[in-house]
């Protein structure tokens, strides 16, 4: 049941007006059924594997309590934990590199009847892999007591605005909103709708227009394609993955808060980031705090107890490039995905040179001048770096070949460009006003009205014309 379908709407009002008939403890039970009835719409074998690692997390955090073992037996349980998870994720994520080589080994043997080799990549589940992890983490490191509520762990887990894409939320910053008083007044109502309509207005005019505007020959033979094309083909690449993601997590928050449940804003203007230290606090913020905590963090800590000095040349390489790295691997398999992480590691380390000979400057105390140079900086970088992020390797080389052999000039296509313009002018109003993304209820209701009757009507020419794709970041 794809987010942004009438199926999908129909199925939120049905579990709305249940919801709003029951007091608070039913209504965390309602929302468990509703979740796992939601996953079971992907795939009937889904919440089987959600309900095992969400079984099997609950229990093991019980044994990381202090008053339950000593603090050996609880690294124990906490190791134990965190392999049984990563086990589960290695096993359906990236178990399918290794039936790909299995399956041909027997095919060159003559044995072609592979077909129960297949492993089905359950939907979302990078995503509760590492709210299950950060959740042990959590508890072993006495951030929070561990649950002794199943339904409300298994909500945390399961809530299905969140379970396919994030954001990836912390235990101890969710679970009490399951015990809070929840409140929908007509604030939050309005601001709830808001963030619907824009992010359906990002994922469908936006990210499906770009998509359906790239050709598959810049995937599959981008050597074919004037520069011109290649380089306006990679911006829409860009904007495309940003207002897919983006869309969604608007969506699926103003979902969330017609529940009366807040769920953490992901995306924050990233592209008018001004360092990449910037850039990762505004993208995929939830992913790139997990990463910040529970391995740069860790990581960075361990190396400056060895050496505390801040030329200590382990502790600048290390930290980022490991962390980048994983982040690649998290996102997917192939060499591609490494480049991509590598590159950003490399940005980062690059970041922290510069800056062990020059004092630290916040970007908003740079001369205005500076700071529209630095973002047009970062935004480029970035772009390089989704070009193997969206291409495999050879085809990413295929493309660096054609920049530097083709010497045509074509104009860019100017339906492109009209597309990125509105995702350029719907960032533009919310970063003028410190990155408020319902700033368009302040606006006068004339305004406001014509807003929505222009989004309604471009919502309707967009679906007539196509049919909108599942969002990307579902396959990670």
């Amino acid at each position: 049941m794809n987010i942004v379908t009438l199926s999908f709407a129909a199925f939120v009002l049905v579990v709305l007006a249940l919801y709003y008939l029951l007091p608070r403890r039913p209504q965390n039970i309602l929302l468990l059924g509703a979740s796992y009835i939601f996953y079971a719409t992907w795939s009937i074998e889904f919440p089987f594997i959600l309900f095992a690692v969400t079984l099997v997390s609950f229990v093991l955090a019980q044994r990381l309590q202090p008053t339950e073992t000593n603090a050996t037996e609880r690294r124990r349980w906490l190791w134990l934990g965190i392999g049984f998870n990563l086990f589960v994720l290695v096993l359906f994520k990236y178990a399918g590199f290794f039936v790909d080589d299995i399956t041909a080994r027997l095919s060159s043997w003559g044995l072609t009847h592979t077909e129960g080799l297949e492993i089905l990549l359950p939907i979302g589940l990078s995503f509760y892999i590492l709210q299950a992890i950060s959740y042990l983490i959590d508890v072993s490191r006495k951030q929070l007591p561990a649950s002794t509520d199943m339904i409300d762990f298994a909500l945390y887990m399961a809530y299905f605005p969140k379970l396919t894409s994030g954001p990836i939320e912390r235990a101890r910053a969710f679970l009490p909103k399951l015990n809070a008083q929840r409140i929908v007044d007509n604030d939050q109502l309005a601001r709830s709708f808001t963030l619907i309509v824009v992010g359906v207005v990002r994922k469908l005019v936006i990210a499906d227009s770009l998509a359906a505007m790239i050709p598959a020959a810049y995937y599959n033979a981008p050597g074919t394609l004037s520069v011109v094309n290649l380089l306006t083909y990679a911006l829409a690449y860009a904007f495309w993955l940003y207002n897919d993601f983006a869309g969604y997590t608007s969506v699926v928050r103003g979902v969330s808060g017609l529940f009366g449940i807040e769920l953490s804003p992901n995306f924050q203007q990233p592209y008018f980031a001004r360092n990449f230290t910037e850039f990762w606090n505004r993208w995929h913020i939830t992913l790139s705090q997990w990463l910040r905590d529970y391995i740069y963090f860790p990581l960075s800590r361990a190396l400056i107890r060895r050496n505390p000095s801040r030329w200590n040349v382990w502790n600048i390489l290390l930290p980022p490039l490991v962390t980048m790295l994983l982040s690649g691997l998290w996102h997917g398999t192939g060499w591609h995905m490494v480049v991509w992480g590598g590159l950003h590691g490399l940005y980062l380390v690059g970041e922290r040179l510069f800056g062990l000979w020059r004092p630290a400057v916040a970007p908003q105390k740079q001369p205005r001048w500076r700071q529209v140079f630095a973002i047009g900086v970062v935004f480029t970088l970035v772009v390089i770096a989704w070009v193997p992020f969206s291409l495999t390797l050879p085809h990413a080389t295929e493309f660096a070949r054609r920049l530097t052999l083709d010497r045509t000039l074509h104009r860019p296509s100017v339906r492109v460009l009209v597309v990125i313009f509105i995702s350029l002018w719907i960032d533009w109003v919310q970063y003028r006003r410190g990155g408020n993304e319902i700033v368009f209820l302040r606006w006068p209701r004339l305004v406001q009205a014509t807003l929505l009757a222009l989004a309604l009507l471009a919502i309707f020419l967009v679906t007539q014309a196509t049919i909108s794709p599942p969002f990307i970041y579902q396959g990670f």
